[in-house]
Order: C-alpha cells, then sequence, then structure tokens
C-alpha cells in the first residue's frame, strides 16, 4: 500500500488595526513550505540586514528602510503566491477574523493532503484555544500552533511588515501608494475577502 505524502507548511500570522477599536483589523499570514521556509529565512536576514530595517517592529522602521525592504521583498520569486491577508472593518472579533483568515489562505494556498504548524505573533493560552476550535470547525488540520514573538523569526517579522504595508497603503501613507504602484504587489499578495 502506498503511502499518501502530506504537503508541509509553516502558517506565521499578524495583525495590526486593535488601536483603532474595531474601526479597522487587518490580517497578514505568510505560508512557505518546508523546502522554501529555510532558504526564505536567509534570504529575509539579507534584506533586513542591507534594507537597514534589520529585526526592529514595522511601526518602529524608518520609511526609507521601509521602501527599501519592500522593494527587495517584492522582487523575491520565492514569495509568490505564499502571501495573504484579510482587511475586516468595524468589528472586534478580533480571534475569530485572524482564524477565518488563516483557514481561508492554507486553502488557497494548497489542495493537496497537508500538514501546517501555525505560528502567531503574541498568541495568549486563551486565545490559542479559540484559534484551534475555529479551525476544527473550519476542518483545517495543523500539526501544531503556538504563539511566538515576531523578533524570534524573520517571516514572522515579514507577516508584520505586509499587515504594516497594507494598513499604510489603505490609511494612504505616501511611501506604502509608491511602493504599490511601482512593484507587481498583486503577484505576492492574495486578499481574503469575508
Amino acid at each position: 500500500m502506498r503511502r499518501t505524502m502530506r504537503q508541509k507548511l509553516y502558517c506565521y500570522v499578524d495583525e495590526t488595526g486593535q488601536d483603532t477599536r474595531g474601526k479597522i483589523f487587518l490580517v497578514s499570514v505568510v505560508i512557505p513550505g518546508k523546502k522554501e521556509k529555510e532558504q526564505l529565512e536567509d534570504k529575509l536576514l539579507q534584506i533586513e540586514k542591507r534594507s537597514g530595517k534589520k529585526s526592529a517592529r514595522w511601526g518602529s522602521t524608518r520609511i526609507e528602510s521601509k521602501r527599501k525592504y519592500l522593494s527587495e521583498i517584492f522582487s523575491l520569486k520565492i514569495l509568490q503566491g505564499d502571501i495573504f491577508y484579510g482587511v475586516f472593518k468595524d468589528t472586534h472579533e478580533y480571534v475569530a477574523l485572524t482564524t477565518y483568515t488563516i483557514a481561508q489562505a492554507i486553502s488557497l494556498k494548497t489542495q493537496k493532503q497537508y500538514q501546517t504548524t501555525i505560528i502567531i505573533d503574541g498568541l495568549n493560552k486563551k486565545e490559542r484555544e479559540r484559534v484551534m476550535r475555529g479551525l476544527k470547525t473550519l476542518q483545517i488540520r495543523y500539526r501544531k500552533i503556538r504563539g511566538l514573538k515576531e523578533q524570534a523569526s524573520p517571516i514572522l517579522r515579514l507577516a508584520d511588515a505586509i499587515a504594516g504595508f497594507l494598513r499604510d497603503y489603505i490609511e494612504g501613507q505616501k511611501y506604502a501608494q509608491e511602493i504599490h504602484s511601482k512593484h507587481k504587489v498583486t503577484e505576492y499578495i492574495q486578499e481574503i475577502k469575508k
């Protein structure tokens, strides 16, 4: 009997917008495969260094470093088809919408048998249990769900950067508008609609 190979995925998740008290909430998801993960981490570390962004949070990064970082990110072929996001307005359902975005991103990423490890920035134990229940209800299979501080992973920092960039774009910040028009952002990022 032949055993079906499962595609191994890693799902990195960050969000922004809780400070707006529900006016806008944006979830960013980056899903590399197991083979791409290590190569992507190395490339992201190099880009962080060259751009001057380093491991800083997006909100603390200088505009010029943001421009350099994003310009390199949106030229990395390895990332095409791996970044997803959802934007939600007038809501406080942060955990439910994060869970929904994760589920939709995984469904869009693969139709094959898969196994995924989900890493969410700053996830606490109570939120983790809610995410686990929500993913089970949405019939998403996972190997492990864990919280991690974004400083610990260049891919989680990328999820933070994408969330921050998209929020800045929605809010009309000039650098974000320029990056969006200069690069083929839609080849890299796919929006998830509710």
